[in-house]
């Protein structure tokens, strides 16, 4: 899904005028989801020890900020999203029909080797589909597809994804591993399901 210009000029405005602390904290509890936190876990123990050992140089503060600004940069590149830094990601069994009454609604997700596509509607689970295929078949060069029939709903504190009756379990295993590996990437890739 396309980023739109008014979401960068607010991650650039978010970014340069955040106080250095909050920054670093809110960048901290992402990257701690992330599997790059082990090699960056040093770096956010040298910020926080020179951010205190500061006695008010700006220098020093602008150049705290403008390395914790391209970390923030650099993830963003690899596809994360970091306004969802206390988002959570729940992958939590099947569920049938009934699952409207809680709140959950449709979804077929198609990883790609171009990224997540995905359709949310109210028809069954193979409509959907179909018209996500269709929407893809126009996508030139797209290879590597990987589906999932899906329930997910939106609360407070992020998403919950569960299988539908068209998920087979080997498909929802293979999604399981995925939140595993990188619940934050999942959880960027699928931020505008809605």
């Amino acid at each position: 899904m396309p980023k739109s210009r008014e979401s960068a000029v607010s991650r650039f405005l978010s970014d340069r005028f955040t106080p250095e602390w909050k920054l670093l904290a809110e960048t901290e509890a992402f990257a701690s989801h992330t599997p790059e936190y082990s090699e960056l876990e040093s770096q956010f123990r040298d910020w926080r020890g020179r951010l205190k050992a500061l006695g008010g140089s700006d220098k020093d503060l602008v150049t705290i900020r403008s390395e914790i600004v391209a970390l923030r940069k650099e993830l963003r590149l690899k596809g994360y999203d970091l306004s969802l830094a206390h988002a959570r990601l729940v992958v939590d069994g099947f569920r049938d029909d009934s699952a409207t009454a809680l709140g959950f609604a449709r979804a077929v997700v198609c990883f790609t080797d171009k990224g997540a596509f995905f359709r949310v509607g109210q028809a069954n689970h193979v409509e959907i589909a179909e018209a996500l295929e269709g929407l893809l078949s126009r996508v030139p060069g797209l290879t590597g597809r990987e589906w999932h029939f899906l329930w997910f709903k939106r609360d407070s504190s992020g998403l919950v994804l569960s299988g539908s009756a068209t998920e087979t379990a080997q498909d929802f295993a293979r999604l399981e591993a995925r939140a595993r590996a990188n619940p934050m990437k999942l959880l960027s890739a699928l931020r505008d399901l809605a």
